[in-house]
């Protein structure tokens, strides 16, 4: 029985100690953090609420650990501590997201960063896919909108496809009340072009909002407007204008457009750069199938332009117009900067749900090799092709649905083509 009694007193003396252990207060310690060099020491002293001459009980740096950790930003966080220094070893996560905003009516760019930055010190513009960094920044943008006498509700979402380069994003959206282009005020504006203007702008009141794209959008519905008759000196200046008009159903976003129309100015020469890849004669030839009358001149020789680039493989061509006035004759010559890129050469060939025999037979027809300069327009114009060199695939293909799919790799610079034959959807009786 003694025997016995003292085991248990050492037990019960340990299981006291425990709890003692955990809220002693252990001497100041130089607290270093290492791991995460994009980050300043007092970044991440901020971010995980310790103070740089705090006394800690080994529980209260466990809770600071775990503050840093819930960020979202680092998949693991670890601590160590000696006579000296209390040390945290950060490993950042490789799965972070650009911030995007949809149709969130604040304006993206260096000074909203910073005034999350300043919330948030170790923002830098990508988010984890949750975290408490996350929650916090959604709700610091809904207290951003409510200091503009906007009551909103916000979503963060992960968003595939955001943007030109179709980037994934963490995307913060307004999910009520709708956010909608309100009155659009005009001013510049000519006697002769008031009507089309005005009627633009109420076309344009009432759509959907969006961060990034509503004002650029106008800009080029009023620039195209103005072209379209002739104004090729045409400028327009499109801003966000206050107040915001809010209700229960609907944020309204009002705009005003500025617009120094210029003379009306015919078209005059459009010049090719020296040395073009592309002779003006293929452009001529593209632009003689285009239907007269289906848009500007200039687009649709810039379009020209772009297709018989496209026609010799060099998919990723940008063309970019650039223009001259002579203001005594009214006329506007164009200069044009080509910038080719890479030549895309074909990868591989597949025809998707066509019999044995029908493939083999296409295959035959098929011109194109890998390893060849890939032809946008062969493609384009294969099955009508096919038809007229087999009578055999002219009379299948006539039963059948012909798309096809074109996947550009731009690493590698090459061409995936696959095309896809299915019997047409049988109508219910």
């Amino acid at each position: 029985m003694h025997k016995q009694s003292g085991a248990f007193s050492v037990v019960l003396l340990l299981l006291c100690s425990l709890p003692l252990l955990a809220q002693t207060r252990v001497p100041p310690k130089a607290i270093r953090f290492q791991g995460a060099p994009q980050y300043t020491q007092q970044e991440l002293l901020a971010a995980s609420g310790l103070k740089a001459d705090a006394r800690l009980t080994p529980r209260e740096v466990k809770a600071h650990a775990k503050q840093l950790n819930d960020t979202g930003l680092f998949d693991v966080v670890k601590f160590s501590a000696d006579s000296k220094t209390l040390l945290f070893t950060l490993t950042p996560s490789t799965h972070l997201f650009p911030t995007h905003l949809e149709n969130v009516p604040l304006t993206p760019g260096n000074e909203l960063d910073a005034r999350i930055h300043e919330r948030f010190p170790l923002y830098r513009g990508v988010l984890p896919a949750n975290g408490s960094m996350l929650e916090g920044i959604r709700q610091a943008l809904e207290e951003m909108l409510a200091a503009k006498g906007v009551k909103a509700t916000l979503k963060a979402t992960l968003t595939s496809g955001v943007g030109p380069q179709k980037v994934t994003a963490m995307n913060f959206a307004v999910v009520s009340p709708a956010v909608q282009i309100g009155r659009i005020q005009l001013a510049g504006i000519s006697a002769a072009m008031q009507a089309k203007a005005s009627l633009l702008a109420s076309g344009q009141t009432g759509n959907g909002f969006d961060t990034e794209n509503t004002a650029i959008g106008l800009q080029h519905a009023f620039e195209d407007l103005y072209k379209d008759q002739g104004y090729a000196a045409v400028q327009v200046d499109v801003t966000q204008a206050d107040p915001l008009l809010v209700s229960d159903q609907s944020l309204e976003i009002p705009y005003t457009v500025t617009i120094k129309e210029g003379g009306i100015y015919k078209l005059g020469t459009i010049d090719l750069p020296a040395g073009t890849l592309v002779a003006r004669a293929d452009v001529q030839k593209v632009l003689s199938k285009y239907q007269t009358g289906s848009g500007r001149p200039l687009d649709l020789f810039l379009l020209a332009v772009r297709d018989a680039y496209h026609a010799n493989g060099y998919l990723d061509c940008s063309v970019v117009a650039h223009a001259s006035f002579n203001e005594a004759a009214h006329i506007a010559n164009y200069n044009l900067e080509i910038v080719p890129g890479s030549q895309y050469r074909l990868a591989s060939v597949k025809f998707d749900g066509a019999p044995e025999a029908m493939s083999a037979r296409l295959k035959l027809v098929w011109k194109m090799a890998p390893g060849d300069v890939f032809e946008e327009g062969y493609v384009a114009n294969f099955a009508a092709l096919a038809q007229k060199k087999d009578k055999t695939l002219a009379k299948w293909m006539q039963t059948v649905l012909t798309a096809y799919d074109v996947k550009a790799d731009p690493g590698a610079h090459q061409v995936d083509c696959v095309f896809h034959f299915a019997k047409p959807a049988q109508s219910p009786h």
